[in-house]
């Protein structure tokens, strides 16, 4: 199976999970997105992996059309059902790949992704997708999951990733985001960092393939982390048993010349 067939195949099964889940449907890094994005988005707007549609449905308001795309079609049936019952009938859907978006040059205002791009393989190639399909001036909000510049922190937080989620590929370090957008020409106008505790069992359990086994082997993996990682990551336990963690969540807003 390829790397791509195994994202549609996870998230298809997934996708009610990530409607209802916590960490996406709600939070400060996404009120603030919507915050620096909305006076960018009065056009078109486009949200890449869109997931389960919350970046798009909290931006609708202030557009005239939201476009929103998402590699897997069961994802997209649950985001439009989740918007639409919202009642924002009219936005338009479109299964895509972030990194060969089926847009024409200049078409948005706005784009957004929002805690999607560390699943992407040519992350580099899926930011410049972005800048392409961008009007000159207009913004590109996006919010991605950061790793410490510390080696040995970053190493352990990706390791945990994929051992709960084979397809997360890489979560980067504040200047290697930044550089991304940077290398596809972006001017940086606003750089934030978020504060993200994760419920240890629901997290675990948002992954539909990953089984008890898994989960305790996964939860033990914190366990036995070294006690600097468990500082840095706030690991909270009850009774030896992992209740949660905390991480870092970046956003940025780049501007197309």
């Amino acid at each position: 199976m390829s790397d791509k067939e195994r994202i549609k195949d996870q998230f298809g099964q997934a996708a009610p999970n990530y409607v209802a889940s916590p960490t996406h449907a709600t939070g400060a890094d996404l009120a603030r997105l919507v915050e620096l994005v909305a006076p960018s988005a009065s056009g078109r707007l486009l949200d890449v992996a869109t997931g389960g549609g919350h970046v798009a449905l909290a931006l609708a308001p202030h557009t005239e059309a939201t476009v929103v795309c998402d590699l897997t079609l069961a994802m997209l049936v649950e985001a439009r059902r989740f918007i639409t019952e919202r009642g924002f009938p009219r936005v338009e859907y479109c299964v895509a790949d972030a990194e060969h978006l089926p847009f024409a040059e200049a078409g948005f205002s706005a784009v957004t992704c929002r805690i999607a791009f560390h699943h992407v393989p040519n992350v580099e190639g899926a930011v410049g997708e972005v800048h392409r399909v961008l009007a000159p001036g207009g913004c590109f909000g996006f919010v991605d999951s950061m790793v410490p510049d510390d080696p040995h922190l970053a190493d352990f937080l990706n390791h945990v990733e994929r051992l709960r989620d084979p397809t997360h590929v890489r979560s980067c370090t504040r200047s290697e985001w930044g550089s991304l957008l940077e290398a596809a020409g972006f001017g940086l106008e606003a750089t934030e960092v978020f504060k993200t505790t994760h419920d240890f069992a629901a997290w675990a359990a948002r992954i539909p393939h990953l089984d008890a086994a898994g989960r305790r082997a996964l939860e033990r993996t914190f366990l036995d982390a070294p006690p600097r990682v468990a500082e840095y990551f706030r690991f909270e336990l009850e009774e030896g048993r992992l209740v949660s963690y905390t991480d870092d969540k970046l956003l940025l807003l780049g501007r197309k010349d």
